[in-house]
């Protein structure tokens, strides 16, 4: 048996054992045993009894649509990327069969949108993302690093970091809300009368004991 016939009989095999799964899950009722796994949300019940964690998920949900903003930037970001990756490697990522004498396409490639997309994001996570740059320059010129650097610079050290600021904006305007508040109760607690004030001011000064001087 050749390789491309095994290779069929897996994917065969596969999907005939994949539809009887499926179908004895379904007949036994287990599709009901999947929603059970909501059950573990329950776990966030005990987020009550942690003030600390608490507070951090409070200012998490407040940073929300400055981080929806982030993410609107961010596929925008990768979008534009994917598309300036086609232009420039589209087609032009594979390896050589020597049995068949055909180039077969690399998994990271630029030759649709949507490989386009994977493989920008990719490189964001820096996974294995310098066997693409290797790609990249060996399938076109070494001036293709350009690419790779300018998607690096301004993805991963320029949007991640925008993404770390916008949380740590949130947990300080938190701290000086907090301040506020403590301030505000603090002050109508203890009012403070300039005119108690200038009145305690005007009595008079207990005199002072004098001692002998031969003590």
């Amino acid at each position: 048996m050749t390789p491309d016939e095994l290779t069929n009989a897996l994917e065969i095999s596969n999907i005939v054992f994949t539809s009887l799964f499926a179908l004895e899950m379904l007949l036994k009722g287990g599709g009901l045993s999947v929603l059970r796994t909501f059950r573990l949300m329950r776990v966030l019940k005990l987020v009550r009894f942690m003030p600390a964690l608490q507070r951090q998920l409070v200012v998490l949900m407040k940073t929300m649509d400055n981080v929806a903003t982030f993410c609107m930037l961010l596929m925008l970001f990768i979008f534009i990327f994917s598309i300036l990756g086609m232009h420039l490697f589209g087609c032009k990522f594979g390896s050589e069969d020597q049995a068949n004498k055909d180039t077969m396409p690399d998994r990271k490639n630029f030759d649709s949108l949507l490989w386009a997309i994977v493989t920008v994001f990719q490189i964001l996570t820096q996974e294995d993302w310098n066997k693409v740059l290797y790609n990249g320059m060996y399938s076109t010129t070494p001036v293709a690093a350009l690419y790779f650097i300018a998607l690096m610079t301004f993805g991963n050290y320029v949007l991640f970091n925008l993404l770390v600021a916008i949380l740590v904006e949130g947990f300080q305007t938190e701290e000086v809300t907090k301040r506020e508040d403590l301030h505000a109760q603090l002050s109508l607690i203890l009012p403070v009368d300039s005119g108690y004030v200038k009145h305690c001011s005007s009595f008079p000064s207990l005199p002072h004991a004098s001692f002998p001087s031969d003590l």
